[in-house]
């Protein structure tokens, strides 16, 4: 299993296999009080709609509200959708990541992720040295600042616990890892039902 091989990168805490966009990079990083805010917000905005399932349902105000916030990031996304990288796989979690080693470049120690479709807005965060192991490539976060791996930590729960009840809504059984689209992370209420799902070992 590609966790297991990559242990000494992502830790023996939770990883999620996810899809996103991210790209080497040369911006200059978000600082660790910025990633923590941005990671912070993004879990408040997609968060907090789960209530509406049990208690009652939000206003006809609040929902055209909504559907129009909605489409205003659409629109921002899309205007933007030019310099926001690819899309490809990666093993993330409060540690380190992994990613196709044919994202990395020499000497580049910087990337740039973007946590939520809607959001038009990159981390940029700065790696210890890369390891390379057949077409893969892993570092860890060079932040040590606990804030900014405390909120990563939580997106990454986040994220694992919302595949965990997609798998028992449509009766699949466990995997090795967990992997989440970032077409269904955009949408994170589809599939919640407010469980909590056991850490990957």
């Amino acid at each position: 299993m590609i966790v297991d091989d990559w242990r000494d990168v992502l830790g023996e805490g939770l990883v999620v296999h996810l899809e996103l966009p991210i790209a080497p990079s040369d911006r200059i990083p978000t600082t660790h009080e910025a990633a923590a805010r941005l990671l912070d917000a993004v879990a408040v905005l997609e968060d907090g709609s789960q209530g509406y399932a049990k208690e009652e349902p939000p206003s006809p105000e609040l929902q055209r509200l909504e559907s129009k916030i909605d489409l205003l990031t659409d629109l921002v996304s899309f205007l933007l959708s030019d310099r926001i990288p690819r899309r490809a796989w990666v093993w993330i979690s409060g540690e380190g990541l992994v990613l196709p080693a044919s994202l990395t470049r020499p000497g580049a120690n910087r990337i740039e992720l973007y946590p939520s479709q809607w959001l038009a807005r990159p981390l940029v965060l700065e790696l210890g040295e890369w390891v390379h192991r057949d077409d893969l490539a892993g570092a860890i976060w060079r932040s040590p600042d606990p804030l900014f791996r405390e909120a990563l930590g939580r997106w990454v729960f986040r994220l694992h616990r919302r595949e965990v009840a997609r798998r028992r809504m449509s009766g699949e059984g466990p995997r090795g890892e967990t992997k989440v689209s970032a077409r269904r992370a955009a949408d994170p209420f589809r599939d919640f039902d407010g469980r909590e799902g056991k850490p990957l070992r």
